[in-house]
Formats: structure tokens, C-alpha cells, sequence
């Protein structure tokens, strides 16, 4: 005969120490997909967030330097960057911590339009699901990585974020609010008519072809999903930090992840943090490229030099002796 969990025989039940299974959760704590699917199949649009702490570093980089790592037909606007840190608390992937990068960019498409949007050209995830998720159908470029993100002391006055990925530290910063008003802001804050856009690429699994597509979410909820904006920012919950008040800040680049050598800071303008809820419907594609392979580019492609012709890794040495 089979054990069965109770308050009784597991008093962390009533407890709270252990959390109720999905379907016994409010609503906004429900995690739809199965935490052990052998296969992940996206089924959960529109997707929601409520609750969400955002705390977003505004620095200056090199503008060629943002443009030389954003494919085309991408064009970056300014050197103003949103260097961005979240705590979601409530959403239908589950709880997870996030950090991304966000440039204020346009796309021609050809025929008259030309979109506004941030665009993504890093993202690291704490959890699995996510990075499947956004990278999958939107090509939000997500990595895995250990993130932590806090606002601590009396009245939660300071700060502090860390992110870590195979044993690298690719950031670190900390201060102290001061609530004073910050000198510059990315393009795109408080702007309507600016959404997001990703680079996706999708391949065959014989590598003859690769498809390349612009994605792009509006700031306004498509037809079918309500109206007003996706992005709902309560404006009693902001918080801001002057680059006076940010203490301390670190930014590297490694042998897997070169972020820190490719967008450095020229200037840490400040902080801004607030607490939002979000929707993410189905994106739109703007613009599609279609790469093909023919016989003679798998030489060069499956055996180039690290480095030189693709983004294959160079290992470093081990810190050891070998015997």
C-alpha cells in the first residue's frame, strides 16, 4: 500500500514550507508546463507576469561597438543602454531571475515603415523553461545562468546584483538609492509607439539552411488581446540611483561569454527600478533572410580554426598540472 502526503505525515505541508502542486495555485502561480516534459512544445500564449521587480543600470557605450554586434538590418540609434536585472515572481513559466542587455534600434523593412524598438542582443535566465520559451518562437538570445538580484536595509535603500555563468563572475554592482533624477534615460522609456525586437535564426538539423528573421512585439497589445499596453509599470513602486550612488561595478568578458569586451562602459549613468506587470502575445517577423549551404562550405564550416571562421570556443588550460 502506497504512502499519501498529508498535513498529518508532512506537517511542511500546512506549513508552507513545501508549495502546493500547480493546479491547487492561485492562478498567477500556476507553472503550465510539466515540470519533467521530455519535450518542450509552445503552447501558452499569451504569456503573463505580474508582480515583476525590474532594476535597470543606465550606461554609455561605444556606439560602433553596440553596432559591430548587431547584425542587419538592425540599425542602433544611441549609446544609451539598459543594462537590466529581474526578479519574476509570479508568471505562467514559473518564479525565475533574469538579466539582459537592451539597445534603442529601428528596421527598415522596404516598404515605407521603419520600426522602433529595443533590441535584445544578450539575455541569461536562471531556470530552463524561460530560456526555451523566449528563445525558441522569439529568438530572445537566452543563456542559463546564476543571477541574484536584492534590494535590502531600511526601506529596501540598497542594492545589489551578481551573474554568474561557468564560473565566471559577468557582473557585479551594488549601492544605494537616492531617489534623485538620473541625467539620461534609454530612447525607448515611456514611448508607445517603440516595441522589441529579437534575431532568430532557425536550422536544418543537416545545417543546408539557415533562416534568419527579425521578430518584433509591439508596445500595444494585438487585436484579440485586450487593449491598452503590454507593460504596465506602477509608478508608486519606482526607485532611482545616480551613478554617485552605485558603489561598486564590475563587468568582464570570458572565454564563453565576451559581453564585458564587447560593450564596456564608458559611463554608469544611474539606476531605475520599479515593479511592473507584463503580456507576451505572438510576435510579428519583419524581415527574413535565408541562408544556404552548399557541399563545398562544410569544410571550412565543420572544420574551421576556433575563432577565426565561427564562435567555437577556445578552452583554456587547466590550472593544474597534468603529470
Amino acid at each position: 500500500m502506497g504512502l499519501q502526503a498529508n498535513e498529518y505525515s508532512y506537517p511542511w505541508l500546512a506549513e508552507g514550507e513545501v508549495p502546493p502542486l500547480p493546479l491547487d495555485r492561485d492562478r498567477i502561480h500556476i507553472i503550465s508546463q510539466g515540470v519533467a516534459d521530455p519535450v518542450f512544445d509552445y503552447d501558452i500564449v499569451p504569456l503573463t507576469y505580474t508582480e515583476s521587480r525590474w532594476m535597470a543600470y543606465v550606461i554609455r557605450a561605444d556606439h560602433s561597438a553596440m553596432q559591430g554586434i548587431t547584425p542587419e538590418p538592425i540599425v542602433i540609434q544611441d549609446d544609451v543602454i539598459e543594462f537590466w536585472y529581474v526578479i519574476h515572481r509570479n508568471t505562467m513559466l514559473g518564479p525565475y531571475m533574469e538579466f539582459g542587455v537592451t539597445f534603442s534600434a529601428t528596421v527598415d523593412t522596404g516598404d515605407g515603415a521603419i520600426y522602433k524598438a529595443g533590441y535584445y542582443p544578450y539575455m541569461y535566465l536562471s531556470n530552463d523553461s524561460p530560456i526555451f520559451a523566449g528563445k525558441e518562437p522569439f529568438g530572445f538570445p537566452k543563456k542559463a545562468a546564476y543571477i541574484a538580484a536584492f534590494e535590502h536595509g531600511t526601506n529596501n535603500n540598497y542594492f545589489n546584483m551578481l551573474m554568474e555563468r561557468r564560473g565566471y563572475i559577468l557582473h557585479t554592482a551594488n549601492g544605494r538609492y537616492s531617489d534623485k533624477p538620473l541625467s539620461t534615460r534609454p530612447t525607448f522609456y515611456g514611448k508607445t509607439d517603440w516595441g522589441r525586437m529579437n534575431y532568430r535564426i532557425t536550422t536544418r538539423p543537416d545545417v543546408t539552411t539557415s533562416i534568419h528573421e527579425v521578430t518584433y512585439l509591439p508596445s500595444e497589445l494585438p487585436p484579440g488581446f485586450g487593449t491598452g499596453h503590454r507593460f504596465q509599470l506602477n509608478p508608486e513602486s519606482i526607485r532611482t540611483a545616480t551613478g554617485d550612488d552605485i558603489r561598486s561595478w564590475y563587468m568582464s568578458g570570458t572565454p564563453f561569454d565576451y559581453m564585458g569586451g564587447q560593450i564596456p562602459a564608458t559611463e554608469v549613468v544611474g539606476l531605475i527600478s520599479f515593479t511592473f506587470n507584463l503580456i507576451i502575445p505572438p510576435a510579428q517577423t519583419l524581415w527574413t533572410k535565408t541562408v544556404t549551404r552548399t557541399e563545398d562550405d562544410f569544410g571550412p564550416l565543420l572544420y574551421s580554426t576556433p575563432f577565426k571562421y565561427t564562435m567555437r570556443h577556445r578552452f583554456m588550460v587547466p590550472q593544474y598540472s597534468q603529470g
